[in-house]
């Protein structure tokens, strides 16, 4: 499976599916997504044009269902679409926001919390510098083969960099990767 990340919290998943988790991207994916995932409602996770360009079907919390008034799948914890597990999270300042879980991959949106799931051969994070500790002792629970920050700007990169050294530490793999970047699981 290829993984991409292109910009804010959008992860493009090439394997035997084509998915796009959180669509507000700075580098286009490629042609063909299947199906769309959202975490939460904020704009940096969600951008209504971007969606519409990709012309797909979409699994989301209620509020983008109801905010935009757009035809999709509800995520709620516990179901599972296209082999996507839709997990619990946390978000500040976020009316409903959930995690994925893909054939090894996690990514939980903004949240600091990590869910309770095995497994895992490569987890997404943001990495605001207030809940590195968090981020931390999450994943020292989960025990990803991998950890790759995103939600950064080019500009706060020492954001993800601040992370990967906590992490280092505490002897977890993290891979910092450039907006438009492929990685192989």
């Amino acid at each position: 499976m290829k993984l991409r990340w292109l910009g804010n919290s959008c992860i493009e998943i090439i394997g035997k599916r084509h998915f796009l988790i959180d669509p507000n991207y700075l580098t286009e994916p490629e042609k063909g997504v299947e199906l769309v995932f959202v975490t939460h409602e904020h704009p940096d996770h969600f951008d209504i044009q971007k969606f519409k360009q990709l012309n797909t079907g979409l699994v989301a919390p209620y509020p983008i269902l109801s905010m935009y008034n757009l035809e999709g799948k509800k995520a709620e914890v516990g179901k599972e679409f296209d082999g996507v597990k839709v997990l619990e999270s946390w978000c500040l300042k976020s009316e409903e926001s959930v995690s994925y879980f893909y054939e090894g991959l996690l990514h939980p949106g903004d949240s600091a919390r990590f869910p309770e799931v095995s497994d895992v051969k490569l987890a997404f994070t943001a990495c605001f510098p207030d809940f590195y500790e968090d981020y931390v002792n999450a994943f020292k629970r989960i025990k990803p083969e991998l950890v790759v920050p995103i939600h950064y700007s080019e500009q706060k990169r020492y954001t993800a960099e601040g992370l990967k050294e906590k992490l280092q530490k505490e002897r977890i793999n993290c891979k910092i990767l450039r907006v438009g970047e492929y990685i192989e699981i």
